[in-house]
């Protein structure tokens, strides 16, 4: 009944094959870019609607998550899986982040000068001294990484850390076996995974680290 089985090969044009490429190839993201969505509003579903106390109709609500205050030392978790039916993906996306100035400022409520002046029993949010008078307060410098190798199965979660020397001021590569000194330019890696910074105003002066506050 068939005279031949063997499938015909149709070669694909260049723009298909290019759109291909491009679909497989990781995105590059910021990290700015990265608490922008974090911190983007979004509509509720119609079965979330929030009913009003006062017209008691039901009403489509949205939800924002916002940055009230700041610790001395910032720990970001990059989301680096995520479920996909019953399998689980790794996200291999490059996210940029800056070695130093990470500016938080865009990314923390604005809030009026009386909510500063509250008394700390009236509310949960208990604001760190100083912060909020002096610009400098939002602005951090990275002092560590965490990367991430292989998959959730079977990845390796500190196959490769690095950390600044707050002697020399010089990154350094930390695995099972050996430390490497490293250069600025391999500190920011597809493969990071846990980022540390401090707040730029906590840095002790004694550390080679105060020096980019100039």
């Amino acid at each position: 009944l068939f005279v031949n089985t063997e499938e015909e090969y149709i070669p694909d044009s260049e723009s298909v094959r290019q759109q291909r490429e491009l679909h497989h190839q990781p995105q590059i993201c910021t990290l700015s870019q990265c608490f922008q969505l974090y911190t983007k509003e979004e509509q509720l579903a119609p079965d979330d609607a929030w009913r009003c106390p006062h017209c008691k109709q039901l009403q489509q609500g949205s939800i924002t998550l916002s940055l009230w205050t700041l610790p001395d030392v910032l720990i970001i978790h990059l989301k680096r899986f995520r479920q996909e039916g019953d399998r689980r993906m790794k996200l291999q996306n490059m996210v940029k982040f800056p070695l130093s100035g990470l500016d938080m400022t865009p990314h923390v409520v604005k809030r009026s000068q009386s909510s500063w002046s509250l008394p700390s029993h009236w509310s949960p949010w208990r604001k760190p001294y100083g912060l909020g008078r002096d610009p400098e307060d939002y602005i951090y410098d990275l002092y560590a990484v965490c990367n991430h190798h292989g998959t959730m199965q079977g990845g390796h979660y500190t196959g490769k850390s690095y950390c600044k020397n707050s002697v020399d001021g010089q990154w350094y590569c930390f695995d099972d076996s050996e430390v490497q000194q490293l250069s600025e330019s391999e500190v920011c890696k597809q493969t990071a995974y846990i980022l540390f910074y401090q707040r730029r105003t906590a840095i002790p002066s004694w550390s080679a680290n105060s020096s980019v506050a100039g």
